[in-house]
């Protein structure tokens, strides 16, 4: 007989969430072990601010017991830890960082293995030392905690002879964690770290190498990126939003997104607390008033205010260059559009295509007009295999690829024949009037497509594309279009940025290269811009309702 209980799921939450500390579960902790880990972490001392000098215990924020309980308390039928990582998103301040030292120190003090290896893993040597400075100060604050623990200030490590264990610091310049076998991998700042190849690599390195612990932990603290979400981070924080919806069961995962829920202001006060949990502990509500006070002026301060005090994605509101909203984009999902539904259910159907390098993403889009006038988007992306390797550390292509929605292909010309059988499929329902290309690769194109029997334009890119730019912030906005819901669609419309002269519209990326990719939405936007051109002809033009003219050039 098994002498626990098995627990139940802590996910979806139960009970009413009022604030960020109900969407951490109260845990039976039948062992004890929660209840040990948060005897000895309350005791460790506060090292910097106003309350240096008293315990943790003493001033800390309500959310830091719970947690502590429920990571060491939370433990499966056999008394063994169910939590094996842990992803917490929220604002600045929040003493987040000298928290995850505290839990470092606690988890050695605890015992419970010989030879632990405690990591601390950040984007640069100066990041990972924040999180090993604090554990060292903590330290030689204490003549207890002193006379415990030796630190080997040259060599950034922390030893407790006790059970011949280290603690030590480990940045995204080392580049390897080979040989490493972590009881506990604390990263700091997930959005730095994971955003570029070997930080992505250390993460995972760290998943991966701790395969010889028996009760591994991993535990991501960060604050929403300043620029886009991306990478590691961005697949952690889609995995997050996941586990605790109840769309992916994973009991070994916990994740606390310090969050707003939709429908409430951002700008209102009132509703700060909901990122930043540790108000009135580690930060005032007088202070974010102020530093939020102080932005009004500049639209980029602004940008920075609401990632890093309100945890907000830039990507999450369209702001001083973002194209949309990822809101907006999100509220216009459709699951239930596919390929063939679309074709069933619309009158006419253009289809646009952008084709990239071996090294980029090539993306097709169909876009539908039905009787009554709303308009369905079908999308699908491609990508060589070249491109997959270089650069899936980074970004979440297989997440896209087991979701359906990218292609690999190996060779020269597999993305082509994807869309020629996109093209293919559309035409011979008699409703594809015209195909919309972009200029780059527009000869290939033209041939691969000449026996579909539609017309083939190439689409002028740039500022041309205003037309179709407005179209769809229009169409967004009157809930008269729809998408197939793609989360590699959804991540190019986070990547796109705008420039505005005049009247004139632009779309881009951020950077002219990199992993940031708008393939899926040039595809779309070509797609609109052939149905605008068609004014005038047979065949149902969106303009058929006296929109106006827009003629290619």
């Amino acid at each position: 007989m098994r002498p626990f209980r098995t627990p139940p799921p802590l996910f979806p939450i139960r009970g009413k969430v009022r604030g960020p500390l109900d969407l951490i579960p109260v845990v039976p902790d039948p062992t004890g072990r929660g209840a040990r880990a948060w005897s000895i972490l309350s005791r460790l001392p506060i090292t910097e601010g106003e309350h240096a000098g008293r315990l943790i215990g003493e001033n800390c924020p309500p959310w830091q017991e719970r947690l502590t309980r429920l990571i060491f308390g939370h433990v499966d039928a056999e008394g063994l830890r169910l939590i094996r990582e842990v992803f917490a998103c929220i604002g600045k301040k929040n003493g987040k960082t000298s928290y995850a030292a505290a839990l470092a120190l606690t988890k050695l003090l605890l015992n419970e293995d010989r030879r632990e290896q405690v990591v601390c893993l950040a984007a640069t040597r100066l990041q990972a030392r924040i999180a090993f400075d604090s554990m060292a100060a903590m330290i030689r604050a204490d003549d207890g905690l002193g006379e415990r623990f030796e630190i080997v200030e040259h060599r950034h490590v922390i030893k407790y002879a006790a059970t011949n264990s280290v603690a030590t610091a480990v940045s995204a310049e080392l580049a390897s964690m080979t040989g490493f076998n972590p009881s506990l991998a604390l990263v700091d700042e997930l959005h730095l770290l994971g955003a570029t190849p070997k930080g992505a690599k250390l993460v995972n390195q760290a998943r991966t190498g701790n395969v010889g612990r028996r009760e591994p932990l991993i535990i991501s603290i960060s604050t929403a990126p300043l620029e886009r979400s991306e990478g590691i981070f961005q697949a952690t924080k889609a995995k997050a939003q996941r586990v605790i919806a109840g769309k992916e069961t994973d009991p070994s995962f916990f994740a606390w997104l310090c969050e707003m829920p939709p429908g409430l202001d951002p700008e209102d006060p009132a509703n700060w607390h909901w990122s930043n949990p540790s108000v009135g502990y580690t930060l005032s509500l007088e202070r974010l008033k102020a530093s939020f006070a102080s932005a009004q002026s500049d639209p980029s301060a602004i940008r920075d205010f609401r990632s890093q005090n309100l945890n907000i994605s830039p990507e999450e509101s369209s702001g001083e260059e973002k194209w949309l909203s990822l809101a907006e984009w999100d509220a216009a999902g459709d699951t239930t559009i596919t390929l063939e539904a679309l074709i069933a259910e619309a009158m006419f159907i253009w289809v646009g295509c952008d084709a990239g390098g071996l090294d980029d993403l090539s993306a097709i889009c169909a876009l539908g007009k039905t009787a009554d006038g709303r308009f369905l988007a079908w999308s699908h992306q491609w990508i060589a295999r070249r491109g997959y390797e270089k650069r899936r550390a980074t970004v979440p292509y297989d997440e896209f690829i087991v979701a359906g929605e990218l292609t690999i292909f190996d060779g020269g010309a597999g993305d082509v024949a994807g869309f020629v059988e996109v093209v293919d499929l559309v035409a011979a329902s008699g409703k594809l009037p015209l195909i919309g290309i972009d200029a780059y690769g527009a000869t290939e194109l033209g041939e691969a497509f000449s026996n579909c029997g539609a017309e083939v334009q190439a689409v002028p890119q740039g500022w041309r594309l205003t037309p179709a730019i407005s179209w769809v912030e229009r169409r967004l906005a009157d809930g008269n279009f729809k998408h197939n819901g793609a989360a590699v669609m959804r991540w190019n419309v986070g990547n796109a940025t705008v420039t505005r002269q005049g009247n004139a519209i632009s779309i881009s990326k951020a950077t002219a290269v990199g992993a940031g990719k708008i393939d899926g939405v040039a595809s779309l936007l070509n797609a609109v811009a052939a149905s605008l051109s068609q004014a005038g002809r047979d065949g149902g033009t969106i303009y058929a309702h006296g929109h106006g003219l827009l003629v290619l050039s």
